[in-house]
């Protein structure tokens, strides 16, 4: 019997490197439903401003297969328009949204978007049950929960914390005011008082073109730089992840959801120290895997920091745990046949 075939909608990263978390965590689903014995066919919704060629093949794709499984995984307005255009064309489609992001159950709860244009989705798979929770007090109980995903077909060797060489922080995701970056930079600047021989901070990630403070403002430090993006997609970056001793992400960014860097920072062996914002206190265990402080807080990210320098010896086991935590989170123990099937998505 031939295989009925899935359509995928959502960024790809444009035959580019991804360099944001939704075209990534795409990248990764689409990676892994290709080695499944299923037939995928994909749309990459990157960069459709400049290509509106991606849309004719969009309002086609789904003229001629009014009966079709389609995933949608793009960002949540994008998402909600484009589900409100499907609403307008003749079909029984089978729609199941993979939402990015955690804002989703907020703003459908607040009226920003209308909950009633999402009757036709068969199945909403989210990341945290704080949004399945939102999602059913709107009225759908067609909800699952299935944490963000890696390829993880290899874990960096972690060489110990030496008590005598610098502490070193990492920040990895792109660069906005509203992933905390000030915050860092704020931080470090109070801990250069008592610290500045003792730890250094890299930023890696795309730099926002709307954040043209961020350059100027890491130029007075000795020890706070930029290194450019590091593509995770290669293996051995992993190794130059491994490498520093903590992550630092005080997020509070409105679209966050499930950070895929903290898988990163877990597969690497490196404790995270995040803001309490949307999901991450559900993926961060307190002083197991990392520490969770209050959002938008400088203060608290400096204690969280110096603590550290001060106590590195802490650092060893909550390492190993990492470790251990980021196999909960590989893309092939997650997207598997039988997880389609049981949810009707082939």
């Amino acid at each position: 019997m031939k295989q009925e075939r899935l359509y995928f909608i959502g960024p790809l990263g444009g035959g580019q490197t991804p360099t944001n978390g939704a075209s990534l965590k795409n990248w990764h689903l689409t990676n892994r439903l290709k080695n499944l014995p299923i037939s995928l066919s994909c749309i990459d919704t990157e960069h459709w401003k400049k290509n509106p060629t991606i849309l004719l093949r969009i309002f086609l794709l789904l003229l001629f297969h009014p009966c079709g499984r389609f995933i949608l995984s793009l960002n949540t307005i994008s998402s909600y328009r484009l589900i409100k255009a499907i609403n307008l064309i003749p079909g029984r489609r089978h729609l199941f949204y993979w939402v990015i992001g955690g804002s989703l159950g907020q703003r459908m709860m607040k009226g920003i978007v209308n909950s009633k244009a999402y009757k036709d989705v068969k199945l909403f798979i989210v990341e945290g049950n704080d949004m399945k929770r939102e999602l059913e007090a709107c009225g759908y109980t067609n909800v699952i929960v299935v944490p963000n995903f890696k390829k993880i077909d290899y874990i960096p060797h972690k060489v110990p914390t030496d008590k005598n060489r610098k502490l070193r922080f990492v920040f990895l995701s792109r660069i906005i005011e509203a992933k905390g970056c000030g915050y860092i930079i704020n931080a470090a600047e109070l801990l250069n008082k008592k610290y500045a021989n003792r730890f250094e901070v890299d930023f890696y990630g795309p730099i926002d073109r709307s954040y043209t403070a961020f350059t100027e403002l890491i130029s007075g430090f000795a020890n706070v730089n930029y290194k450019g993006f590091l593509d995770l997609r290669e293996s051995r970056n992993y190794d130059v992840l491994a490498s520093y001793d903590v992550m630092l992400f005080p997020t509070y960014w409105q679209g966050e959801g499930f950070p895929g860097v903290v898988i990163d920072a877990f597969v690497s062996g490196i404790p995270v120290i995040a803001s309490d914002w949307h999901f991450n206190k559900d993926i961060i265990v307190e002083g197991h895997t990392g520490v969770v402080i209050p959002p938008k807080d400088t203060e608290a990210l400096y204690h969280a920091m110096e603590r550290i320098i001060l106590h590195p010896e802490t650092l060893g086991n909550m390492s190993d745990a990492c470790q251990q935590e980021a196999k909960k989170y590989s893309v092939d123990n997650i997207i598997t046949l039988e997880f389609l099937k049981k949810n009707s998505i082939i």
